[in-house]
């Protein structure tokens, strides 16, 4: 049986991901960053779908209910938005959390093995994450 820790726990991080852009797309306001957490949640949604794919591929059963963060993230976007809105200055604490999950991608890759068939969709959704931190990052100077 083929290890697959980094990447159940990678699969789950991606549902709590969408889950908390869904809920910071209810709670922003600006067009442009209404824009941005679709695009972000869109992007989650696709790369989940494709580690869900490759977590059947080994056999595995993907829990699709996601995590205990996922509440707290969902916490958090709600009370930030409350307090101070959804705006530019919030997307230094967005890109953090994508960094975290370049990281999950990371320990996911390197898991299966460079020579497994799933690194290259891996390693093609990891970089579509590391460019759109790059334009959250830019958006936010």
């Amino acid at each position: 049986m083929p290890r697959t820790e980094s990447l159940k726990s990678l699969h789950t991080t991606l549902i709590d991901a969408e889950a908390g852009y869904d809920e910071a797309l209810k709670d922003a306001e600006a067009p442009e960053m209404k824009s941005l957490f679709e695009k972000m949640s869109s992007l989650h949604e696709r790369a989940h779908a494709d580690v869900h794919a490759i977590l059947l591929d080994k056999g595995e059963r993907p829990n699709e209910s996601g995590s205990f963060l996922s509440l707290v993230h969902k916490t958090v976007i709600s009370v930030r938005s409350t307090v101070s809105g959804l705006d530019r200055s919030s997307l230094k604490s967005f890109a953090e959390g994508e960094e975290r999950i370049v990281g999950a991608y990371d320990k996911a890759i390197e898991e299966i093995g460079a020579s497994d068939p799933a690194v290259g969709k891996l390693r093609k959704d990891r970089e579509a994450l590391v460019t759109a931190i790059g334009e959250m990052k830019q958006r936010a100077a």
